[in-house]
């Protein structure tokens, strides 16, 4: 009797019309300039300035893509110990990683630490004005990597890599490694404070995943605070945009101004230690 009164309860419910069409109108989202601006000491002052999108904009790769994407025609300028460079609206590139700017200086980043830079941009049209700044930061030199084997019979290797850091600071870090090259998609890439920490080395590890002949590229990023916040605020979003039922996550931008601005204005001081897994 029980059987027939379950099979008769899934009858009706499946007999029932349980979906319903919602419609949701959304506001019309306002395109946003998106700053990134990395000043790496050595190479020239750089900048890829561009729109934001919404989530429902259809993006329409063509040829006219980066027409509709990269912001031309701005006036753009980095100050530092009372000199004035002019980024200029031409495109360059970088091959190893690769990577894009629609502006770019005639000088090279100084590498001196300390030294405060500040970014300000103005769009064509009465677009309105952004401004940022930052500072260069000393870096952090990477100690040692250790190789290590004991995967799998003993043929496998694990990378650890060692820092000092500086108990009397807070500090920020991000840790990127790569195999095989440093336009591969990053076995690891993450950011970190030192406060996870109570001893001045910090080790960071990977698994047992490594064969002789394997190509380590060891990267660790000394960064600012504000660009701990940015790069976290965007990995947060990335993550709820794939995930529905996961709470929205706005960018952390240190720029700002009348443009009402999305993006960051920082230095790249970084340590990197290219390692061949040999027995």
């Amino acid at each position: 009797m029980k059987n027939i009164l379950f099979f008769l309860a899934i009858a009706l419910i499946s007999a029932c019309n349980l979906t319903k069409d919602v419609e949701i109108d959304l506001p019309d989202y306002d395109s946003q300039p998106v700053v990134e601006c990395y000043l790496e000491p050595g190479k020239p002052f750089r900048m890829l300035l561009t729109r934001s999108y919404g989530f429902f904009d259809p993006l329409g790769l063509d040829s006219s893509f980066l027409d509709k994407t990269l912001w031309q025609g701005a006036v753009a300028t980095v100050t530092y110990n009372g000199q004035t460079d002019t980024l200029y609206n031409t495109t360059s590139f970088e091959f190893s990683p690769v990577k894009v700017f629609n502006y770019t200086g005639k000088n090279l980043v100084p590498a001196t630490s300390n030294t405060e830079f500040v970014l300000q941009i103005t769009l064509p049209n009465s677009g309105g004005n952004i401004t940022g700044r930052t500072i260069m930061l000393e870096p952090v030199p990477i100690d040692s990597v250790v190789l290590e084997f004991g995967g799998k019979g003993d043929s496998l290797a694990r990378v650890l890599t060692y820092i000092t850091d500086d108990l009397s600071t807070v500090d920020y870090y991000r840790r990127m490694l790569h195999y095989g090259s440093l336009d591969s998609v990053a076995e690891q890439d993450f950011l970190v404070s030192d406060r996870i920490s109570t001893n001045e080395k910090i080790a960071f590890g990977t698994g047992y995943d490594l064969a002789v002949g394997d190509t380590v590229f060891n990267t660790i990023l000394h960064i600012t605070k504000d660009y701990y916040d940015y790069a976290e605020s965007v990995q947060l979003a990335l993550i709820g945009n794939a995930n529905p039922f996961a709470q929205p996550s706005g960018i952390r931008s240190n720029v700002s101004g009348s443009a009402n601005p999305l993006g960051v204005f920082t230095c790249l001081v970084y340590d990197r230690d290219t390692t061949i897994v040999e027995r």
